[in-house]
């Protein structure tokens, strides 16, 4: 080969590998090296049978760290033992929320004051939560788009999913055994339709306008990356939803009812039968055996 066509040669090379090196860099600093961080903030209640798959996921999702707030009663169930690898990771780190009364206002508070300046963002969810990202499944790629730049928080819309005719609790995962969302119809509570749950960026004096739901900071987006006017617009899955696991099995259900919530330990025979009529039922179809497992269980009589 002529001397000047080798040295034209390698000079080729060397540009090409220092435009691979240019954009390689480029491309790594448009997402995870411009130092996004997010962080989960979650309050949890006896949910020992799902918590670990919640946590594997949101792991795999690239999340940065998950502070589980522990609402277990006091001489209930324990988190620790389950996820011993991700507290060693330094991954989860468990708060005693023990025996709380209704604490999940207080604890989101507490996440998010005590964390937000060592995070870029924060999300708030439940065990029953997935997030799904069309396109990503880097938590952190997303929200480093230009799109969020103006945005203080992101909605996340609910996609939910039923019993899918499930009686029973199964040792497999939520993602296994319930394949099939529920679709909105006519006889749907407008503002549930629309709901969903909230990532947020640090730096804000935090005020809630719908709890756990909507922020007053604004702007609030939506996940592709427009401003949300209005808090019943029609949900938007295009970009991105959360799988919502809202009943599960009618057992997991009726079991949920018994142990009360992070929001309620309500069981008056009225607020159940709401809870199963107008929720329950909402979501899935209505079926004799249901019906007599909810009162044999329950000890109700459903008309």
């Amino acid at each position: 080969m002529d001397i000047n066509i080798k040295n034209y040669f390698f000079l080729f090379l060397t540009l090409i590998n220092i435009l691979f090196i240019l954009f390689g860099m480029n491309y790594k600093n448009s997402h995870n090296e411009k130092g996004i961080k997010t962080a989960i903030c979650l309050i949890s209640k006896q949910e020992n049978r799902y918590i670990e798959e919640f946590i594997d996921y949101y792991k795999k999702f690239n999340i940065n760290k998950i502070f589980l707030y522990d609402n277990n009663d006091i001489n209930g169930e324990h988190y620790e033992g389950i996820l011993s690898k991700y507290i060693e990771l330094d991954f989860v780190e468990i708060i005693n929320y023990r025996g709380k009364y209704k604490p999940q206002f207080q604890a989101y508070n507490h996440c998010y004051i005590n964390n937000n300046k060592n995070f870029s963002w924060m999300a708030f969810y439940d065990a029953d939560e997935y997030l799904y990202i069309n396109l990503y499944k880097d938590i952190n790629k997303f929200l480093s788009l230009s799109k969020f730049k103006k945005c203080s928080s992101i909605l996340i819309n609910w996609k939910f999913y039923g019993d899918n005719d499930n009686l029973y609790y199964a040792p497999r995962p939520l993602q296994e055994r319930f394949t099939k969302p529920f679709y909105y119809n006519n006889n749907m509570n407008q503002y549930l339709y629309s709901a969903g749950k909230t990532i947020v960026r640090s730096g804000l004096n935090l005020t809630w306008e719908l709890f756990p739901h909507y922020l007053k900071n604004k702007p609030i987006c939506r996940p592709n990356g427009r401003i949300l006017r209005n808090y019943l617009s029609p949900p938007q899955y295009s970009s991105a939803y959360i799988k919502h696991f809202a009943t599960k099995s009618t057992e997991e259900f009726i079991e949920r009812i018994i142990r009360g919530t992070v929001n309620s330990n309500q069981n008056s025979s009225e607020f159940i039968m709401f809870r199963i009529k107008n929720y329950y039922f909402l979501l899935n179809k209505y079926t004799n055996e249901k019906k007599i497992m909810f009162e044999k269980k329950l000890n109700i009589i459903l008309t």
